[in-house]
């Protein structure tokens, strides 16, 4: 078996930085928290590359070191700055993030990975109007409004498996507006 390692130049890793840095901020969830932790221990790469530099150090030639970097990430993965909720609630319903599965009372729900998205985002906005424009945007990510009846086939969809015999519907259409989110209509 043999080791092989590759040594980024500095250049190399700037442009890396800089093209992670330019990644959107606003991501959700986990994706923020994983964006900034790659982001945090590259700039701690490029600092100890470029002190080394400095001092022409030949372990500015060395491997760099990953297990370096994991005592940081680890830190910061078991101390986040804030804490991040991990169980939505609306009501009856119940909507857990890490395991992705949704329960209405003790009735499971099984959901489309889009239809997650989409019940999550609702729920993080319980109570608030959405619009179409804004699940558009929010959701799925469009930068502009096509016409098409997406957003109302998904939440038709939605409706039919929140909605159980005998339970009071939970996503309220306002004619013309949008859609709302909540424990009693």
């Amino acid at each position: 078996m043999h080791n092989v390692s590759i040594t980024p130049s500095p250049r190399t890793l700037r442009t890396e930085a800089q093209a992670a840095a330019a990644l959107p901020a606003d991501l959700s969830g986990l994706e923020g928290v994983i964006h900034s932790l790659l982001l945090s221990a590259l700039e701690k790469i490029l600092d100890q590359v470029h002190r080394a530099s400095l001092r022409g150090d030949d372990q500015s030639r060395r491997p760099l070191a990953i297990a370096e970097t994991d005592s940081s990430i680890e830190s910061s993965v078991r101390s986040p700055a804030e804490p991040r909720e991990t169980m939505l609630r609306v009501g009856s319903l119940k909507l857990d993030l890490i395991n992705r599965t949704a329960k209405r009372g003790d009735r499971p729900i099984d959901l489309l990975p889009s239809e997650f998205r989409l019940l999550k985002y609702m729920m993080q906005q319980s109570g608030k109007l959405l619009t179409r424009a804004k699940l558009f945007q929010d959701v799925w990510h469009y930068k502009f409004l096509p016409e098409t009846n997406l957003v109302d086939v998904h939440m038709g969809r939605l409706r039919r498996k929140l909605n159980g015999p005998n339970e009071a519907p939970m996503i309220r259409t306002v004619r013309g507006a949008g859609f709302i989110l909540g424990a009693t209509p």
